[in-house]
Protein backbone atom coordinates (compact mmCIF):
# COMPACT_ATOMS: atom_id res chain seq x y z
CA UNK A 1 0.00 0.00 0.00
CA UNK A 2 2.01 3.45 -0.81
CA UNK A 3 1.57 6.36 1.47
CA UNK A 4 -0.88 8.16 -0.99
CA UNK A 5 -3.14 5.13 -0.17
CA UNK A 6 -2.69 4.98 3.05
CA UNK A 7 -3.28 8.58 3.65
CA UNK A 8 -6.54 8.17 1.98
CA UNK A 9 -7.85 5.42 3.89
CA UNK A 10 -6.88 8.16 6.96
CA UNK A 11 -8.83 10.70 5.29
CA UNK A 12 -11.81 8.11 4.85
CA UNK A 13 -11.91 7.35 8.63
CA UNK A 14 -11.55 10.69 9.74
CA UNK A 15 -14.48 12.06 7.28
CA UNK A 16 -16.52 9.36 8.70
CA UNK A 17 -15.80 10.08 12.13
CA UNK A 18 -16.59 13.87 11.68
CA UNK A 19 -19.85 12.75 10.33
CA UNK A 20 -20.33 10.69 13.48
CA UNK A 21 -19.84 13.27 16.08
CA UNK A 22 -21.64 16.02 13.60
CA UNK A 23 -24.64 13.31 14.01
CA UNK A 24 -24.07 12.73 17.84
CA UNK A 25 -23.83 16.65 18.40
CA UNK A 26 -27.70 16.66 16.73
CA UNK A 27 -29.01 14.30 18.84
CA UNK A 28 -27.43 15.84 22.08
CA UNK A 29 -28.92 19.49 20.78
CA UNK A 30 -32.35 17.57 20.56
CA UNK A 31 -31.80 16.14 23.70
CA UNK A 32 -30.96 19.75 25.26
CA UNK A 33 -34.68 20.52 23.44
CA UNK A 34 -36.28 17.80 24.86
CA UNK A 35 -35.09 18.67 28.65
CA UNK A 36 -35.80 21.73 28.58
CA UNK A 37 -39.98 21.19 27.64
CA UNK A 38 -39.71 18.82 30.48
CA UNK A 39 -38.54 21.12 32.46
CA UNK A 40 -41.25 23.65 31.61
CA UNK A 41 -44.21 20.30 31.57
CA UNK A 42 -42.52 20.09 35.26
CA UNK A 43 -43.03 23.54 36.39
CA UNK A 44 -46.73 23.73 34.69
CA UNK A 45 -47.85 20.64 36.62
CA UNK A 46 -46.02 21.63 40.01
CA UNK A 47 -48.11 25.06 39.56
CA UNK A 48 -51.41 23.08 38.94
CA UNK A 49 -50.79 21.07 42.12
CA UNK A 50 -49.97 23.71 43.77
CA UNK A 51 -53.35 25.49 42.92
CA UNK A 52 -55.01 22.07 43.66
CA UNK A 53 -53.64 21.87 47.10
CA UNK A 54 -54.72 25.76 47.67
CA UNK A 55 -58.43 24.74 46.62
CA UNK A 56 -58.95 21.74 48.52
CA UNK A 57 -57.51 23.12 51.55
CA UNK A 58 -59.83 26.25 50.60
CA UNK A 59 -62.66 24.05 50.44
CA UNK A 60 -61.84 22.21 53.89
CA UNK A 61 -61.60 25.20 55.15
CA UNK A 62 -65.39 26.37 53.61
CA UNK A 63 -66.71 23.18 54.98
CA UNK A 64 -65.35 23.42 58.26
CA UNK A 65 -67.02 26.96 58.66
CA UNK A 66 -70.08 25.30 57.22
CA UNK A 67 -70.39 22.77 59.42
CA UNK A 68 -69.73 25.03 62.27
CA UNK A 69 -72.38 27.48 61.65
CA UNK A 70 -75.23 24.97 60.70
CA UNK A 71 -74.29 22.78 64.18
CA UNK A 72 -74.40 26.48 66.11
CA UNK A 73 -77.36 27.45 64.31
CA UNK A 74 -76.25 30.80 62.39
CA UNK A 75 -77.20 29.69 58.72
CA UNK A 76 -80.28 30.26 57.27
Amino acid sequence: MTDSEKLDLLLTKVQGMETEMQGMKKKLDKLSLGQLEIRKEIIMLNRKISDTYDVALDALGTSAENREWLEKGTLA
